[in-house]
C-alpha cells in the first residue's frame, strides 16, 4: 500500500536530515507564541509532567505520516483529531475561547512545524534551491487537509508561508510563554540533537526575531551564534552518515523496492 509521500519526496528529503528534528523543536517554540495553542497545550497535555515522553510521541507521529501506509497515516490523525476533541477552554490572560480542532489552530500548529523544518534545512544547507522547500511545502499540504486545517490558512510557498507564520496578530510574550520556553529549554531529547540540545536551543533563539528573544533575555551574540551554527552542521553530518533507518523507513523502502 502507497504512502502519503513517497521515496522521492521532498519530505523524506527534508524529514531524513539531522536539521529535520532540530526544525521540529524550533517548531514547538514558535506554536508556544499563539496564546490559544498555547493554552491547550498547558492545560490538557502531559507535555509539563513529562516533556520528553511528549516529544518522542511527536516524533513517532511524524514518523508515521512521513513513512507508513495510507492506512496506518489516516488511523494515526484519527486518534490525534479525537484526542483534540475534549481539549476546549479559555486563555488563562485573555479569556478567549480555545478549542484544538479549530481548523485555524490546526493551521498554525501545521504552518509552524512546516515552515521551521524549512528554515532549519536551509539554514544547515546553504545553497540549496528554494523550489525543494516549495516543493516540500506543497506536498505537506496534503497532511493539512487530512489533520482538517484551514486550508486558507495554509500557503502554498516557503515565502508565504514565512510571510504567514510572523504576520498573525494573536502572537504574544507573556507569563505562560516565558513557562514554555523555560520548558523547552530543559528538554533533553534522544539521540544527537540530546546530546548537544543547548547548542540547539541557542540555534532556536538566534533564529527568532528580537520581539521574541529580548523579553527572554536571550539576546543575539553572533559570534555565539556563528560557533553554534558549525558544531551542529558538523555534528549533524556526522548523525546523518551514522543513521539507521527507523523500522516504518526501512518498511517503506522495501514497499517501494529501494534499498536502503
Amino acid at each position: 500500500m502507497e504512502s502519503l509521500f513517497g521515496p522521492d519526496s521532498a519530505v523524506w528529503e527534508l524529514h531524513g536530515d539531522f536539521s529535520g528534528l532540530i526544525g521540529g523543536l524550533r517548531a514547538l517554540a514558535i506554536q508556544a507564541l499563539e496564546p490559544r495553542a498555547l493554552a491547550g497545550v498547558q492545560q490538557f497535555s502531559r507535555f509539563g509532567e513529562h516533556p520528553d515522553q511528549r516529544l518522542l510521541e511527536t516524533i513517532d507521529f511524524i514518523d508515521t505520516i512521513t513513512y507508513a501506509a495510507l492506512d496506518e497515516v489516516e488511523a494515526a490523525i484519527s486518534a490525534v483529531r479525537l484526542l483534540h476533541e475534549p481539549v476546549q477552554g479559555v486563555v488563562p490572560e485573555t479569556g478567549a475561547p480555545f478549542s484544538a480542532n479549530d481548523p485555524y489552530l490546526l493551521a498554525w500548529v501545521h504552518n509552524a512545524m512546516v515552515e521551521s523544518v524549512c528554515y532549519a534545512y536551509r539554514n544547515f544547507h546553504p545553497g540549496i534551491q528554494v523550489q525543494l522547500l516549495d516543493t516540500y511545502v506543497l506536498e505537506m499540504q496534503r497532511l493539512a487537509k487530512l489533520m482538517g486545517c484551514d486550508l486558507n490558512e495554509v500557503p502554498a510557498t516557503y515565502a508565504a508561508l514565512n510571510h504567514w507564520i510572523w504576520r498573525q496578530p494573536s502572537l504574544v510574550i507573556n507569563k505562560s510563554t516565558v513557562e514554555a520556553f523555560t520548558l523547552l529549554d530543559r528538554l533533553r531529547p534522544a539521540g544527537f540533537v540530546g546530546q548537544v540540545y543547548p547548542l540547539v536551543m541557542r540555534w532556536i533563539y538566534a533564529s527568532l526575531p528580537p520581539w521574541v528573544t529580548i523579553p527572554l533575555d536571550k539576546p543575539s551574540r553572533p559570534l555565539d551564534e556563528l560557533t553554534t551554527w558549525i558544531l551542529l552542521k558538523v555534528g549533524g553530518e556526522l548523525a546523518n552518515a551514522a543513521a539507521v533507518p527507523s523500522p516504518r523507513r526501512a518498511q517503506a523502502l522495501v514497499r517501494y523496492g529501494r534499498s536502503q
